[in-house]
This record gives structure tokens, C-alpha cells and sequence, in this order.
């Protein structure tokens, strides 16, 4: 766990100065804790920031704060002319101490750069990376820090499995934390003389300033597919939202995937002034002066093997992580790895050492069992990728377990049954979220896309169609569980229902070896 931070009153003051706020309060506290903007999180001594967001207005909670023993109230307004006026409110925290309201006009906007500010730039002493992208995020991101870990150089992860050295995670509410904790957890991670930082980076997190690319040393581009749309509402304004990731100069190096058809747009009009490393696993990747390829790819059964060939030379490359997305994956990485200058013989004994990250293409077997493997996958172009790499380790039939999320956009869900029946031997439809919206809804959306409804088995409660797979699968095929990967939950309605299919899956196998290696369970 990261140390606790604290701040003195001469340091609050040069912050206060950088932002046009008042230099001589009195009655300070001489010692500053953390800065805050949920009172949920808030522990004695530490700086509520009232934000005034899209939801909820921290204004509303500033009296909540002081009872949990705020030192200082930094509070959003919405006129100028307020700016820097400071208040002193009538109830005391529960030390006895006078609590300070200070004004700050458009303090969302700004709180990115205040929590820097604040926690004196830790960022500064580390590399930090930031990857975006449809899929791939988690996967890479930790496949950079279990590499450089590898090198020696301690390196932390911030994203949707959480936040740490990749074996010792702490949960996140968000892939890319808000900029308060973001810069909390950077001044924790410094303390800790971590090296560098491997972040994943949300569309949202752009699009709302939580991240920027003035953060980040590298900006890993992996791929851009339908999701989100919800939110972003057309494909155009998804993928400006992730442009947003490049400085677009000589402050950063860029690493993208060559093969992605938004990535190869943007090369055609690529600044100058920003190195770009381009990769993939066609030969059209060496036409860049800068390049990182996999060719002469070998799958097997414990992996991959292929000839890494880059603008540096040539190395052989052997990786225990199966299908080719991983290998786009690894070659993202070890663009990283080269940025920061690791040869390519130490790059690739550090690949010989990864292992499967957690809710990505983890496989489970049993002798005389079908294999399974159980993923993250929830876009159609995601899906389509692990019923692929299903595909290049299968023997047998290839089946999949999947549903969509209730609530999200519906324009998804025909096109992952599509992708589904297009990939996969047999489909089995099931529950994955369905939040406020009915499952069986859900479940006849995505019949749509399929152009064999009738042969597809539809079973909504999640247990009992991991269980109908697990059961209907003979000794050679394999199972994709897709779409709850990581995640320890399911969410009905407003709630969030314990349930982890990694941990489900892996019960069952563990029943199948200990119970009866012969396989006669049912």
C-alpha cells in the first residue's frame, strides 16, 4: 500500500500562489493529508475538493466533510469574481480546529493540474505509459510491467484490474482513476521508487480531462472498434477521443498498431515532430523508419513462437500467451521496452517469464475434459479475436458462453451474436450485466444477429449455462467463457451480485482432477 501523504503549510502556500489564491490564511493546520473529492474517502486531516461534476455537486456535501475531519475546503464556483475568497465555516471539524472555505472558479476543470500541483509533480521521477484502445488495454499494460519487472526496473499498473505492482493490485472504481487519486496514487508509487507506470486510458478519461497527453513519456495505441457508442454516440467522435492520447511532439514517443485501420489514417498526416514506433505482423510494417514485427509465426499448444524483427535488429521470441491479439499485444510492449532502451536479448528471456494475466485468456483443463478458457471479451471485435485464438489451440468443436450488458449500447449486441456464430462451433447465450434491462431482452437482441437463431441455446442464468457448457463439451473441444473475464461480480438491476467465473470455472476443474482424474463427472 502506498505511504500516506502529507503536505506542509509553506508548500500548500507556493500551490496556493501558482493559482492566483490567497497566500495569508490564518488558522492553518501546519500539516496537510491527502486531497479528496468524494467524502466517502475522506480521512482526518485531508483536503476536500467540492467539485461541482455532471451528477452531484460537492458543494452539497461540504458539511459532511468538515464531520469527517476535513483541514481545508477547496469549493467550485461558478463566477470569476469569487475566485480566492475564503470563508470560515461556522461548525468546527472534531478537533475543535476552524475549517477554511477557499473559492475556486472552475475547479473541475482544473483539479488535474491543482492535484499535481499539489503533490509536487511526482510524476516527474518516473516514465509514465499510457495505453488506449478498444482491447487490449489490461493485457498490454501488465505485459509492460511483468516485462520490466523482469529487467529489474520496479513498475506499477493503474487500470481495470487495479492499482500496484502487477502482484499486489488494490481495487479501482475506474480503469483510469479521477485526478485527485490519480495523483495520489503517482505520489504513492514515488515514495515507493517505482520506475514507471503502465496506465490504461479511457476514452472518458480523455474526453473528460481525467488524462492527458502531457502526462505521458509514451502513448501505446492499440485498436479502435465499435464500443462506447452510448457514450461517444459515432465512431468519428470515438476515435478523436482517443487521438487525444499524443502530444503530437517531441515531449512523447508514440507506439501504435500499423495494422489498425484508424492508425493507418492517421500516418498519413503523422507529425514530425512526434516519434512514432509502428507495429504489427504484416511485412507493410517495415516501410516505417521505426518498426516492431512478428513474422514467421509458429502457435502450439503452450503458446507462440515467431521471428521479432524491428528497426534494431532480429531476435527469436518464444511466448507462453496463446492467439495472435496477445501477439499484438507483446509487440506493443516491447516497443516500450525499446523506448526506454532494454536490448532485444534481455526483451526476449523476459518474455519466456510472463504468464497469462488475470480474466485474459486464462485456460483451465482436466484430463478427458474439454479445455476452457475464460476471458474479458465484450466488444464483437474482441470476441472475434479469442474465438480465433480459440481456434489455432482447438482439436475439437470450438463452443462460447457470452452475453451483453443491460443498459449499454444495443447496436453491440447483434453483431457479438454475429461474431460469435461466425467464430465459434456452438452458442451459448446468457446474462452479462443486464442491470435495469430484462435478460431475456437482451438475449433476443442478440438472436438477431444470428442466422441460425434456432440452433442456438439460450440459458440466462450464468452458473447454470457455464455448467450446460462445461456438461454438452466432449474431451477435445474447447469453451470460451466471454465477457466477465476479471471481474468477481454481476450486476441486476442496482446491484452488484458476487460472482467470479474464473473462480467458478476453476472449482469445477479442480473437482474433475481431484474427484475423478478419469473425467466421470457430470
Amino acid at each position: 500500500m502506498p505511504r500516506a501523504f502529507s503536505l506542509s503549510q509553506t508548500k500548500l502556500i507556493n500551490v496556493f500562489s501558482a493559482f492566483n489564491l490567497p497566500t495569508d490564511l490564518a488558522e492553518l493546520p501546519n500539516v496537510f493529508g491527502d486531497l479528496v473529492n468524494d467524502t466517502r474517502k475522506l480521512k482526518n486531516g485531508d483536503v476536500f475538493c467540492a467539485v461541482i461534476g455532471h451528477q452531484q455537486n460537492g458543494n452539497d456535501y461540504i458539511l459532511q466533510a468538515v464531520e469527517s475531519g476535513t483541514s481545508l475546503i477547496i469549493a467550485e464556483c461558478e463566477c470569476i469574481e469569487q475566485h480566492g475568497e475564503v470563508h470560515y465555516l461556522a461548525k468546527r471539524s472534531p478537533n475543535g480546529q476552524k475549517v477554511a472555505q477557499i473559492y475556486f472558479f472552475q475547479l473541475n476543470k482544473q483539479l488535474y493540474s491543482f492535484a499535481k500541483s499539489y503533490y509536487q509533480n511526482p510524476q516527474s521521477n518516473m516514465t509514465i505509459i499510457g495505453i488506449t484502445g478498444t482491447n487490449g488495454k489490461t493485457s498490454t499494460s501488465q505485459i509492460i510491467a511483468k516485462l520490466f519487472d523482469h529487467c529489474q526496473q520496479k513498475t506499477a499498473v493503474i487500470g481495470t484490474n487495479g492499482a500496484g505492482q502487477v502482484d499486489a493490485l488494490q481495487p479501482l472504481e475506474n480503469t483510469t482513476p479521477a485526478a485527485t487519486q490519480l495523483h495520489q496514487l503517482f505520489a504513492g508509487f514515488d515514495a515507493e521508487h517505482i520506475e514507471n507506470i503502465a496506465m490504461e486510458i479511457s476514452s472518458h478519461a480523455l474526453e473528460q480531462g481525467r488524462a492527458n497527453a502531457e502526462l505521458l513519456d509514451i502513448a501505446v495505441f492499440t485498436n479502435l472498434s465499435r464500443d462506447h457508442l452510448d457514450y461517444h454516440k459515432t465512431m468519428a467522435n470515438y476515435a478523436k477521443a482517443k487521438y487525444q492520447i499524443f502530444s503530437l511532439n517531441d515531449k512523447q514517443v508514440a507506439i501504435v498498431n500499423g495494422e489498425d485501420q484508424q492508425v493507418k489514417t492517421w500516418l498519413n498526416n503523422w507529425p514530425s515532430e512526434q516519434t512514432v514506433i509502428v507495429y504489427g505482423r504484416t511485412k507493410s510494417i517495415t516501410q516505417y523508419s521505426a518498426f516492431v514485427r512478428a513474422c514467421d509465426i509458429k502457435h502450439h499448444s503452450k503458446g507462440v513462437e515467431f521471428i521479432l524483427d524491428t528497426h534494431l535488429g532480429k531476435q527469436v521470441i518464444s511466448s507462453p500467451l496463446i492467439g495472435d491479439f496477445n501477439i499484438d499485444n507483446l509487440l506493443a510492449a516491447i516497443s516500450v521496452l525499446l523506448v526506454q532502451k532494454i536490448s532485444l536479448i534481455y526483451i526476449a528471456q523476459a518474455v519466456k517469464s510472463l504468464t497469462p494475466t488475470l480474466g485474459r485468456m486464462e485456460i483451465f483443463s482436466a484430463e478427458n475434459r474439454a479445455t476452457a478458457i475464460v476471458d474479458y471479451a465484450h466488444t464483437p471485435d474482441a470476441l472475434t479475436n479469442a474465438l480465433a485464438a480459440c481456434r489455432q489451440h482447438c482439436e475439437g468443436e470450438l463452443w462460447v458462453v457470452f452475453g451483453c450488458g443491460g443498459d449499454r449500447d444495443k447496436g453491440k449486441r447483434p453483431l457479438m451474436a454475429k461474431a460469435a456464430e461466425l467464430g465459434a462451433d456452438h452458442l451459448i447465450i446468457t446474462s452479462d450485466n443486464p442491470r435495469n434491462e430484462q435478460a431475456e431482452d437482451i438475449a433476443n437482441d442478440m438472436l438477431i444477429g444470428c442466422a441460425n437463431p434456432d440452433e442456438v441455446t439460450v440459458v440466462l442464468d450464468r452458473e447454470l449455462a457455464v455448467v450446460a457448457g462445461l456438461t454438452k463439451a466432449k474431451a477435445n473441444d474447447m469453451i470460451l467463457f466471454a465477457g466477465k473475464g476479471h471481474e468477481d461480480y454481476i450486476i441486476i438491476g442496482d446491484e452488484k451480485i458476487n460472482y467470479n467465473e474464473r473462480r467458478f470455472v476453476n472449482s469445477i476443474y479442480q473437482l474433475y482432477n481431484n474427484q475423478n482424474p478419469a473425467g466421470a463427472i457430470s
